[in-house]
């Protein structure tokens, strides 16, 4: 991929040139980011909340892997224990009359069921040209198209109390979507709508195991909560890394992580500051 990239032959990844970048520490070095910690270990009591909510779904998170796919599982590193909780809570809770998910597979999974065992209206589409796990079957309507080649009218129609959910490419750079749906798609979503992020580590730098795929989405994602544009909800990383002794207690506390999985959502709540 790199070589097809930098040869011009086929454009499969991006080379940023920085002189500067042998001086740079390296990946296990890296610090976490003071600020952002103590910003989040304010909002502990929320996150408590959340943890707490979850035991009203003991007997169902017990059934989960039961029975076969497209039922959700606990026994898979894409969308693991603390993450898939969390979806299935946030959806049985907020009733959303519309979820738009850019990036699916086993999060699909989940919050189908939660629709599914809340007897919920919702209107659930997903945004995906590969799903990385087979949801056909599911009560979801689908658009296999990348996100700029897919229409703007299911983000339009999200109002207050809605979920946008993302788990996309992860890489911040000039068209990719992440630049669309940061720079275009949230800034026009009303106050109210609920926004998730997958693969978001804060108060922690990227692991050091994915130092290879250059994301770089986390950097970005920062500023909107920390500048009050969005109230923070949930952070999976915050609470797996930092209240490890709540979440051992919690209902989840007995369910298996995969080895090397990494619980990694952050959920936000758009904030009115500005009409644009």
């Amino acid at each position: 991929m790199g070589l097809k990239t930098l040869f011009g032959i086929q454009k499969q990844g991006f080379f940023i040139p920085y002189r500067y970048a042998d001086s740079l520490p390296a990946a296990e070095a890296r610090k976490p980011y003071a600020a952002i910690d103590v910003f989040m270990r304010r909002h502990e009591p929320g996150f408590s909340d959340v943890l707490q909510k979850l035991g009203m779904f003991k007997e169902e998170f017990a059934s989960f892997g039961q029975t076969p796919p497209p039922d959700p599982r606990w026994s898979q590193d894409w969308f693991p224990r603390l993450d898939g909780a969390v979806a299935y809570a946030m959806v049985r809770e907020l009733k959303p009359k519309r979820i738009v998910e850019v990036g699916s597979g086993h999060s699909t999974r989940f919050m189908a069921r939660a629709i599914k065992d809340g007897a919920l209206a919702t209107e659930f589409t997903a945004i995906d040209p590969a799903p990385r796990a087979r949801i056909e079957s599911l009560p979801v309507r689908f658009i296999r198209k990348t996100l700029h080649q897919a229409p703007s009218a299911p983000f339009a129609a999200l109002e207050k109390g809605d979920i946008l959910f993302i788990d996309s490419s992860h890489i911040a750079m000039p068209g990719t979507d992440v630049d669309q749906l940061l720079l275009d798609v949230l800034p026009s979503l009303p106050d109210g709508v609920i926004v998730h992020i997958h693969d978001i580590f804060l108060p922690d730098d990227y692991p050091v195991c994915w130092d290879w795929r250059g994301y770089n989405e986390q950097q970005a994602v920062a500023p909107m909560f920390l500048g009050g544009g969005y109230e923070l909800l949930f952070s999976s990383a915050y609470v797996a890394s930092r209240m490890k002794d709540e979440l051992d207690r919690s209902v989840i506390g007995g369910i298996q992580l995969p080895e090397g999985a990494f619980e990694t959502s952050l959920w936000l709540r758009k904030q009115k500051i500005t009409d644009i």
